[in-house]
């Protein structure tokens, strides 16, 4: 299980380097590409100073301890080692998607809301405003 921490205490303990292979380097010179001379540099470091920048799930974006391949976008590499067994997860865009009650109005994420959050979002109505027949239906 991750150990989530914000980007501002993730820059601050960690310190990442800056990129001097490409001065124009995304996230203010700081990402390394996942191709060519970067993604050389960013192998030939220490493991546990090795971080990947990445896609979540529903669009959002994190930062992982480690070297990983699926779903990467780029690598940051740190002053600061993180210890063998940490797994830390650093949010950088979080979405999630908003729905909507067609009865009443009222709005709620899918990360908010129960295990019914598919069914009411299927019905179209919030907790409140969905009948138990509604649900039962759905279920």
């Amino acid at each position: 299980m991750f150990k989530e921490i914000s980007e501002d205490e993730w820059f601050e303990k960690y310190k990442p380097i800056k990129n001097s292979i490409d001065t124009n380097a995304s996230f203010d010179g700081h990402m390394f590409e996942t191709y060519g001379d970067e993604l050389e540099f960013v192998k030939s470091q220490d493991p546990n100073r090795i971080w990947t920048y990445g896609d979540g799930d529903n669009g959002s974006t994190f930062i992982w301890s480690g070297y990983h391949i699926v779903n990467r976008i780029g690598y940051f590499i740190t002053e600061v080692p993180f210890e063998n067994d940490d797994e830390i997860q650093v949010p950088i865009e979080v979405v999630s998607e908003l729905y909507v009650c067609d009865n009443c109005g009222a709005e709620w994420e899918d990360a908010a809301a129960d295990l019914m959050w598919e069914t009411l979002q299927q019905i179209g109505k919030c907790a409140g405003c969905a009948t138990m027949e509604e649900i039962k239906e759905y279920q």
